[in-house]
């Protein structure tokens, strides 16, 4: 490998939509501008991560992370070598360049149109991180709820464990979630995917969305309008997260000063499953 022209990527999973699409996305941008892409799947394991970026940073003359770690151990990486952590920010002692969005802002967008059509019992699935701190996804849900003066219960916050698919592990929780007895009026979740395993469940059990349980997914993937009902989503715009990450790598690689961090927007795209 020519290491001026090879580019690494490490996502938590391919089996998962929006990290796919991210990985697809940068290897168009990069393609474009002479690089390859070598992408490597972590299986939201936080040990394979750390290999990969050992590994890749011999390879590579820069990495895009979209880590699962809480902290990036100075032993990982020289403090010069090009990094670039996407939509998860560990911590770290080197300068690290972020791109993402904002979670907490979007939740709580999320969360307060749910308590303005009156749901009151709503159901947060923030999606798993390998190694567990609190996901800004779930201060943005507290934020909201607190605004409106609703009592925040961490029952509703569920997390999954990370040991089997996103739609297993998912319609597991639905399942137990209203078979105990759990009153829910709405529920929000970390990706489509995670969306259709919600409503599968639901339905086995004589709910339906929306006229019993409201339903929102991050992700906004092209499947979220082909469901029936179409489901309302954050839409969190993949393509320019990626195409930012790769403009700030490229950016490091070329001793350019870059931003420390870069926020893209995100909208809620209103559909059939909240009205």
């Amino acid at each position: 490998m020519n290491n001026n022209k090879t580019i690494g990527m490490i996502i938590p999973t391919t089996d998962n939509s929006f990290f796919s699409s991210l990985a697809h996305d940068s290897e168009e941008y990069l393609n474009d501008k002479g690089y390859r892409l070598l992408i490597c799947d972590a299986h939201n394991d936080v040990s394979r991560e750390k290999e990969y970026l050992k590994n890749l940073s011999s390879l590579t003359s820069g990495i895009i992370d979209v880590s699962g770690l809480s902290e990036l151990e100075d032993s990982l990486l020289n403090d010069d070598y090009p990094l670039v952590f996407v939509d998860r920010r560990p911590d770290s002692n080197k300068y690290v360049p972020w791109v993402g969005n904002d979670d907490e802002a979007a939740m709580y967008e999320a969360t307060s149109y749910l308590l303005e059509q009156g749901c009151a019992n709503i159901l947060l699935l923030p999606g798993y991180i390998a190694e567990y701190h609190e996901s800004p996804r779930v201060k943005g849900y507290k934020k909201a709820l607190e605004d409106k003066s609703v009592p925040y219960d961490e029952n509703y916050v569920l997390n999954r464990k990370g040991l089997r698919s996103s739609q297993e592990e998912t319609r597991d929780i639905i399942m137990n979630a209203l078979s105990e007895g759990k009153r829910i009026d709405a529920i929000i979740t970390s990706s489509d995917r995670s969306a259709f395993s919600v409503m599968k469940a639901i339905g086995e059990l004589g709910y339906y969305a929306p006229e019993d349980i409201r339903l929102i997914s991050f992700d906004n993937t092209p499947y979220s309008t082909l469901s029936s009902p179409s489901i309302t989503a954050i839409d969190r715009n993949a393509k320019d997260i990626a195409y930012k990450a790769c403009e700030v790598l490229l950016k490091l690689l070329n001793k350019e000063e870059t931003e420390k961090e870069t926020v893209i927007p995100v909208s809620l795209v209103k559909r059939d499953s909240t009205r």
